[in-house]
């Protein structure tokens, strides 16, 4: 079966959608069909951990410039729901500056498309060119929804004479039909590099309100399949739309934290402190982190499993996570 999307700067561009293969055939070029899960080739570094994004709308050349100077780890640039339609091609014709701008600062660009085929292709015409670290995907579905559009990616960064392949993928999950299958779509390529629940969304689609009870069950399917994918769960039990003081929302990421979240997505630059804070091991914690290493591994070579640090019984997963710690704070 074969589906018209829109164009690319190279012609009209259509999708063959046949079990297990994904072909991107674009006018007056040969394509073969590629298995989904076929990969070569080095993606773009990130950090070990990414731990704050901020949301900018695109076409907001002064919010941007206020972004850049907040200590956020990356910019997510929205083309979605940030982006009013009447504004969308004057976003797009911003976007490749505005990802130079947001590199030259150290950050990391992401840019969030739109989820209705048409535009979404429109929407990575202009954005594939401009070399983002991360572009985000909304409203994922079913894995389908990622070997497509992973693949637009890949023919656009070629055409872009980009180190293909580049851009890692973060996927946002946000209707109750994407829950059955989301370990499928966390693990649908290669290019992801993370996760997390659209909450107004999601709420929206369940009739319900974006409360922690109502969003804790999505919020922990999403953070399992995440894990179980190896890619980073990001979010909070919580609606991102809820601007509160800062004290209520370091106990949304204190629990977050603890439920095995990390990193967030917020629309309002107040909160980056106290994210970055949360994702950042405190000296404290980094040396107990050391002594819990050096005490295991001395342990483990004399033949013992387990062994006492101060009040804490130190066996495997317990030495596991001060691993994780460590690496948190290399991040």
């Amino acid at each position: 079966m074969r589906r018209r999307i829109g164009s690319t700067a190279l012609g009209p561009a259509s999708i063959d959608l046949r079990p297990r293969w994904v072909r991107i055939r674009i006018a007056g070029c040969k394509t073969a069909p590629v298995p989904h899960n076929v990969f070569c080739g080095n993606l773009m570094s990130l950090p070990n951990l990414v731990r704050s994004f901020l949301f900018v709308p695109a076409a907001n050349e002064k919010l941007l410039a206020s972004a850049l100077i907040r200590p956020a780890d990356a910019i997510i640039l929205d083309l979605e729901d940030g982006t009013h339609p009447s504004m969308r091609d004057a976003a797009r014709s911003l976007i490749a500056q505005s990802i130079a701008r947001i590199k030259v600062e150290r950050k990391i660009a992401a840019v969030r498309i739109n989820a209705d085929w048409l535009t979404a292709v429109q929407d990575l015409n202009a954005v594939v060119d401009g070399g983002p670290d991360i572009i985000v995907l909304p409203k994922v579905e079913h894995p389908r929804d990622v070997h497509i559009l992973s693949q637009i990616v890949d023919v656009l960064e070629t055409q872009a004479q980009l180190p293909a392949p580049h851009a890692r993928l973060l996927l946002q999950i946000e209707s109750a039909k994407a829950l059955p299958q989301v370990y499928e779509i966390a693990k649908a390529s290669p290019r992801i590099m993370g996760m997390m629940l659209g909450s107004e969304d999601y709420s929206l689609d369940c009739g319900a309100i974006p409360t922690p009870d109502s969003l804790f069950f999505a919020s922990m399917t999403v953070l399992n399949a995440a894990r179980a994918a190896g890619i980073q769960p990001i979010g909070l039990v919580d609606s991102i739309a809820n601007l509160g003081d800062l004290d209520a929302f370091a106990g949304v990421l204190s629990r977050a934290r603890a439920l095995g979240f990390r990193g967030a997505v917020v629309v309002h630059p107040k909160f980056l402190d106290a994210i970055n804070a949360c994702y950042t091991p405190t000296p404290e914690q980094i040396g107990q982190a050391r002594d819990i290493v050096q005490c295991f591994e001395a342990a483990f070579r004399q033949g013992l499993g387990a062994v006492k640090v101060g009040d804490l019984m130190v066996d495997k997963p317990v030495y596991e996570r001060a691993l994780e710690c460590l690496k948190e704070a290399r991040a």
